[in-house]
């Protein structure tokens, strides 16, 4: 492993997801709120299309077609591209009808539901420290999509769907896609658990491939056309650069960091698209989060990093022991 490249190229690649809302932005200026809920599955699926085509080409150049022939293609490869698909197709539509700060800290919540459902279907042990970390999650997440509020110095219980403003006439309906965004990334995560045994370039074309299959299947039910049809060459140009950007430049990058970097590390680092994100909403769209925002994002961000700076010191610790 090259560890130096590794971490610049998982810099690289978090830096590419977390312009995602921006670029998405840009590229449905002018269009109709209507059209805005839904363009989101049309532009997963060019994303992931242009990662799928990506990763063939790197597979030719690794010289790997043989091996991709031999390996056996299994239900829960299938279902991890389904789910990576859809969670992205979610994420898109909820930058564009939430705030960026929302969309982001929401597809975040996924280790919680990966880590329940290792506990129900795999018997995975979680301790209580892990408990309590995943607790800090599922509050973070509620106080984000505003289950629980704070409204004149008191607690406030219970989600009202007609709350929205001028800014965001959709913003709830934002949150819940957001959430959603999160439910269909732990189980992609849930999923990438089973056949390990599977080259990384091999198990990318296959993830990128039903993960476009997913998304177009997606555009189909909610068929966005009216908004593609409308494009201008200027929505077009955004587009392409949401194609390429947060495509094949930020996913060709997640692969050389697989393969340099131990799994502490590179979750860790994934985390930067956090702060790229937030930044480019307040920077670019002007917006500024919340008291009761910032907690529940600290608490998703907090209780997901936390058990994988405690696995990087208890294997220092066993390290230095040894």
């Amino acid at each position: 492993m090259n560890k130096k490249l590794g971490a610049i190229a998982m810099l690289l690649s978090a830096t590419g997801m977390g312009l995602v809302g921006t670029i998405s932005r840009g590229t449905t200026a002018g269009l109709a709120d209507a059209d805005k809920s839904v363009i989101g599955s049309f532009l997963a699926f060019g994303r992931m299309t242009v990662g799928l085509l990506g990763f063939i080409l790197i597979l030719v150049l690794t010289k790997k077609t043989g091996l991709f022939r031999r390996t056996r293609l299994s239900t829960t490869v299938i279902l991890g591209g389904v789910s990576i698909g859809l969670s992205l197709g979610c994420y898109i539509s909820s930058t564009l009808m939430t705030s960026i700060a929302n969309a982001v800290f929401l597809i975040y919540t996924g280790p919680l539901f990966c880590a329940l459902l290792a506990r129900i279907f795999r018997k995975e042990k979680i301790s209580i420290l892990s408990g309590i970390f995943l607790f800090l999650v599922f509050v973070g997440m509620l106080l984000t999509i505003g289950i629980i509020d704070v409204k004149n110095g008191s607690l406030t219980f219970g989600l009202d769907l007609s709350t929205s403003s001028s800014e965001y006439p959709q913003k709830k309906l934002g949150d819940l896609l957001g959430l959603l965004s999160g439910v269909f990334y732990g189980l992609a995560m849930f999923f990438y658990g089973y056949r390990k045994d599977v080259d990384s370039v091999v198990r990318g074309v296959w993830n990128f491939f039903w993960a476009a299959s997913a998304t177009l299947a997606m555009s189909i039910i909610l068929r966005p056309w009216h908004g593609v049809s409308s494009f201008t060459t200027t929505n077009w140009a955004w587009a392409t650069a949401l194609f390429l950007v947060c495509g094949l430049f930020a996913l060709g990058f997640l692969v050389v960091a697989g393969r340099n970097l131990p799994a502490v590390e590179y979750s860790t680092i994934s985390y930067w698209e956090c702060p790229v994100a937030i930044l480019c909403g307040l920077l670019v769209w002007g917006e500024r989060l919340t008291p009761v925002g910032m907690v529940g994002g600290l608490l998703i961000v907090g209780g997901g990093l936390a058990p994988i700076f405690l696995d990087a010191l208890t294997r220092k610790s066993r390290f230095s022991d040894a």
